[in-house]
């Protein structure tokens, strides 16, 4: 995404719908908290998330604005998924954690305990 393809309301968004789509074409909605980061937005998720898998399938993903329940509150845009390596993503997290504050820290406090790492998508348009 260059930085003018990055509407306002994504940005300033604190979480995002990012749809991926099955083998078969079938969206799956997912809320995520997501942080800008130059020209690109960045989403957390855990290591067996389904989400994963869709994305190294087919990388076409949406994004929208949503609120805490994942209801829509702007339009979604195309664009492009890419899982990060693990060797950026503490220096992703820690923009996540200054964006999202004690939320986003006790997010990954518990995905701790549980077991699960961490790994980050950027997005980008297509």
């Amino acid at each position: 995404m260059t930085a003018s393809a990055i509407p306002v309301r994504l940005t300033e968004a604190m979480l995002v719908d990012l749809v991926t789509f099955r083998g078969n074409g079938t969206p799956v909605h997912t809320p995520v908290l997501s942080t800008p980061r130059g020209a690109t937005l960045l989403v957390r998720t855990h290591h067996t998330a389904g989400k994963l898998k869709r994305i190294r399938q087919r990388p076409v993903v949406e994004v929208a604005p949503c609120d805490g329940r994942g209801r829509l509150i702007g339009p979604a845009r195309p664009g492009t998924a890419r899982i990060l390596p693990a060797s950026e993503t503490d220096e992703c997290l820690d923009l996540l954690h200054a964006r999202h504050g004690l939320i986003g820290r006790l997010a990954t406090v518990l995905r701790h305990v549980r077991g699960m790492r961490d790994v980050i998508i950027e997005v980008s348009a297509s």
